[in-house]
């Protein structure tokens, strides 16, 4: 009841708030996007839940190639809190669907012919029109598992902001984080990072905004960062910092933080033990080996050993689990760099406006040294532990998407800087990262690569390289800005509405119908602004009409 609460106090605000948050999810619903693999390993979960009662997702397995395989079931590969919210969301739509006409649902209900890709001697099936239930609940599902909760953490960030700096710089700041970092992008995705990033940097608003919060605030903290890890393990690196930030806050009550932490990641502990026979072990550890071979390394083979033993053997061993969740024992300093600041999947290359972060944690230092000294630790932890992640780069996406749990505490300090510099030449400089940030960011609106990895040897391409300060792929330049200047900032939704597809195919695959201009009947490269620019013109008409008013009355001098 109580998140239910904040949640709505968050969206029924003052103006201001209000288009922020509009502006985001629309502009974020006009843009959904589906990847493949990831999203539709989740969807297989929500869907084995909803219509088969149960979480093997059987049925669906060989629609993904994201999922482990345990005593003959297939599972996701995921963790399954994302699906767990989706599920009632899918449940509510099949309930509406029920209730369409008939001719609409046979006209619409797709059919069986599919494209097959093969992974070694796996066969991944894709069909090509999965029908109008499937495709609306693929959006629905995306809008409010990601698109919402980005924009909400985007409120969150402009809250914080309103604390040091002004309402205009604050809106400046919160949309900067919007559509101006990874985090716009991943806003359009059926994936776990956007709504584990609202989970858990939303207990780090309360304790920091609300240190004089009742007992139930801090529990209700501990709760939303503890089912942040229900939603995907790599949060406990937010987690546990925070757990000590509560006891930094208030003492007593932290022991709140802490029992609300183990409650929300309990359905984590029961689903892995109802499912893996041991509360502690995920998914991941029995991820499918006929299609990733080389996912478990020779030196930690399962066999002739029983999976569950030699896990809680290894859990006693920092290295033993580390090896067994995929993870190289040790860090390594070429990639922690290669994740900030080179341009295949540097943190600060897609989303340079987050170079201000260091200038805001400078002003930080006086009054906020906690949650400076916060802040960096939860960033290193992440750089430290992607670092020896065999698959660092994030797989099929723009940008690094592991990190984007990191970006909302690298976004709020840059508030800070409004309260000792706001000449002309500075707020140019900012406004200008503002834009290049953005600009970034829309390329990311074509298909993504993964050009570093090999499918063949199931490795990094020039691995040799990786550990140096070469620059290896610059996907920027090679790939996302000539498809830009071709094609135009790529809209789904817009280009089957165009083309008159009533099933609105979001997948960004060659086969989804809107998206391979062979199937298109009409398309103009940038025409998707047109809308776009209105939309956003709509929600913010009295400010444009007050811009345009001090123009003219400039002109006039």
């Amino acid at each position: 009841m109580n998140l239910i609460l904040i949640v709505s106090n968050l969206m029924f605000m003052e103006k201001n708030k209000i288009k922020l948050f509009l502006t985001l999810i629309l502009v974020y619903l006009f843009f959904v996007q589906w990847y493949g693999w990831n999203e539709q390993s989740h969807f297989s979960l929500t869907r084995a839940i909803v219509e088969e009662k149960r979480f093997e997702i059987d049925s669906y397995a060989n629609q993904t190639g994201d999922r482990s395989f345990y005593k003959n079931h297939y599972y996701t590969d995921k963790n399954p809190g994302l699906s767990f919210l989706a599920s009632p969301i899918y449940l509510a739509w099949s309930f509406i669907y029920n209730f369409f006409p008939q001719d609409f649902k046979q006209n619409y209900s797709g059919d069986n012919r599919f494209v097959t890709e093969l992974q070694d001697t796996v066969a991944i099936f894709t069909y090509i029109d999965p029908g109008f239930f499937t495709f609306s609940a693929m959006i629905f599902l995306t809008f409010f598992l990601s698109s919402i909760f980005t924009a909400l953490t985007a409120v969150l960030i402009y809250k914080i902001s309103k604390h040091y700096t002004t309402e205009k710089y604050s809106l400046l700041v919160a949309l900067a984080y919007g559509i101006g970092t990874i985090a716009f992008i991943n806003a359009l995705h059926f994936m776990s990072h956007s709504l584990a990033t609202f989970l858990s940097f939303f207990p780090f608003f309360i304790l920091f905004t609300q240190k004089d919060a009742g007992w139930k605030k801090f529990g209700l903290a501990g709760i939303l960062a503890g089912f942040a890890m229900v939603v995907d393990q790599l949060n406990l690196l937010i987690a546990l910092p925070l757990l000590f930030y509560a006891f930094y806050v208030n003492k007593k009550k932290s022991i709140l933080f802490l029992s609300g932490l183990i409650i929300g990641v309990m359905p984590l502990l029961i689903y892995n033990f109802l499912n893996f026979d041991h509360p502690l072990t995920l998914a991941l550890v029995h991820i499918d080996r006929n299609i990733f071979k080389t996912a478990s390394p020779e030196t930690f083979s399962f066999s002739g050993e029983n999976v569950e033993e030699k896990f809680f053997k290894a859990s006693f061993d920092l290295t033993g689990i580390l090896k067994v969740f995929h993870f190289k024992p040790n860090s390594n300093p070429y990639i922690m760099l290669r994740l900030l600041f080179y341009p295949y999947r540097g943190l600060f290359v897609y989303s340079p406006i987050l170079f201000l972060s260091f200038i805001g944690m400078v002003f930080m230092l006086k009054k906020h040294r906690a949650e400076l000294i916060l802040i960096l630790f939860i960033l290193f932890s992440f750089l430290y532990f992607i670092s020896m992640r065999s698959s660092w780069w994030g797989g099929y996406c723009f940008g690094p998407r592991y990190l984007l749990p990191v970006v909302p505490f690298l976004t709020f300090p840059i508030a800070f800087i409004f309260k000792k510099h706001r000449s002309k030449l500075f707020l140019i400089l900012i406004l200008s990262l503002v834009f290049l940030s953005i600009f970034i960011n829309s390329l990311g609106l074509q298909p993504a690569e993964e050009d570093i990895y090999d499918w063949r040897t199931m490795g990094v391409k020039n691995e040799d390289m990786i550990n140096s300060f070469h620059v290896i792929l610059n996907p920027l330049e090679y790939h996302y800005f000539p498809n830009f200047l071709k094609y135009g900032p790529r809209s789904w939704v817009f280009e089957s509405l165009i083309n008159d597809f009533i099933s609105i195919d979001i997948r960004v695959n060659p086969i989804s119908k809107g998206s391979n201009f062979p199937f298109s009947k009409f398309f103009v490269p940038f025409l998707c602004l047109v809308p776009i620019f209105f939309i956003v013109l709509l929600v913010w008409s009295r400010e444009a009409l007050d811009a345009t008013k001090k123009i003219f009355k400039v002109i006039r001098r």
